[in-house]
């Protein structure tokens, strides 16, 4: 017994180094329920202990080959801290800042189906540093800067891809730049960013009575921000206060429903200027800034577990990019190749198996080869059970 009492606390450990975790869990789970059998002799616990994290780990590197980035048709327009969104296959990426850092107007948007582009009718003036949500197939653009940094804007549009027209919605009652929004249900929430110093404003917008109303705010000022809605509520992670110099990892979750927020894990990596994109109810953290350098890391967060993950880098360190889910695919658009005010039209994009259906298939062979050794070392349990009656 004392030994089985030993090896209860080893699957934790004998899986840790699988860099997947929803292998890392399965082998945890599938270990834990073998190591407990009472009928099945030390010695086979001892090859099991051995076989076990073996077949996961093949399968976790499996994966991890898989992994990969990819380059796409480049963007027409070289630009910087612009907003970037997808309905259905494509991909619409509007104004930012050119290399004078000059907000622009430009509206294109990349068809992921065939890699081109084509330019869409532009916006009314120029800004950079905006919030963007999609709601009923409808793009809310708010805030951001205009005059280049002199002047912050409460600005509200909303464009429709099936006319191609734009039409201003009611300005947001605090104008401000460096802020990320997103839609819970008819509620577009735009929240943080700043206007000479960094703000932990939260205000909501009703697309059925176009109004606005203020919410509590986040629990840490910060501009530079990025967000991602997940089942009702709202994660927000990293930014600045005002300055790369002043990166911050928080990871704050909002609950509309009882206006609340809630501290979670930091991302590993502090940064403002990145871009986040959902896959799979999955959080990925591409990019950002530090005080002389943009990034290329690529983390997971996995709210279930309020966990990290590091993943594979980007094949070119950026801040100030956007990006956009489209099937099984997270496409990186644009930014900044240097610190301050970069521009690029770089596309690329990761994929991930661990996150797409097809990973199912790998996972359900591990699984089945799990399935006989559970029979296989039962029948063995059962038969020395009976011999030793």
């Amino acid at each position: 017994m004392g030994f089985i009492i030993k090896i209860k606390d080893m699957p934790k450990m004998l899986c840790s180094n699988l860099k997947f975790p929803y292998i890392h869990k399965l082998c945890v789970s599938l270990l834990s329920t073998y190591l407990v059998n009472q009928n099945i002799k030390n010695q086979m616990k001892i090859i099991i202990v051995i076989f076990l994290p073996l077949v996961f780990l093949y399968a976790s590197a499996f994966a991890e080959q898989q992994e990969i980035w990819e380059w796409h048709e480049p963007m027409p327009t070289p630009r910087g801290e612009h907003t970037v969104i997808a309905i259905d296959d494509m991909i619409y990426v509007i104004g930012g800042h050119d290399v004078f850092y000059n907000g622009l107007s430009i509206v294109e948007v990349y068809d992921t189906k065939n890699d081109s582009w084509s330019t869409l009718s532009p916006m009314s003036k120029g800004l950079h540093h905006m919030g963007i949500a999609v709601h009923d197939e409808k793009i809310y653009v708010v805030g951001g800067y205009e005059q280049g940094w002199r002047k912050a804007s409460n600005s509200l549009f909303i464009y429709d891809p099936t006319s191609d027209t734009w039409t201003a919605g009611r300005n947001m009652p605090t104008a401000r730049g460096g802020l990320t929004a997103e839609f819970i249900g008819d509620t577009l929430y735009a929240v943080g960013g700043a206007d000479h110093f960094a703000l932990s404003v939260n205000e909501a917008y009703n697309v059925n009575s176009g109004t606005w109303e203020k919410k509590s705010p986040m629990t840490q000022a910060r501009d530079h921000l990025k967000s991602a809605a997940i089942d009702g509520k709202m994660y927000v992670i990293g930014g600045r206060d005002f300055s790369p110099s002043r990166n911050f990892g928080s990871n704050e979750v909002y609950y509309p429903e009882t206006d609340t927020w809630k501290s979670l894990t930091n991302m590993p990596t502090p940064r403002g200027g990145h871009t986040i994109s959902v896959l799979n109810n999955t959080i990925f953290v591409f990019g950002g800034e530090g005080e002389f350098v943009p990034f290329e890391n690529n983390e997971q967060y996995l709210p279930e577990e309020d966990l990290w993950i590091t993943h594979t880098p980007m094949l070119t360190p950026r801040h100030g990019l956007g990006s956009a889910t489209v099937g099984d695919r997270i496409y990186v658009i644009g930014g900044g190749v240097v610190s301050g005010l970069g521009i690029s039209n770089i596309n690329e994009s990761y994929y991930n198996p661990e996150v797409i259906p097809e990973f199912d298939s790998l996972v359900f062979s591990v699984l089945a080869i799990s399935l006989i050794i559970t029979v296989f070392t039962m029948k063995i349990g059962f038969k020395q059970k009976v011999r030793d009656i």
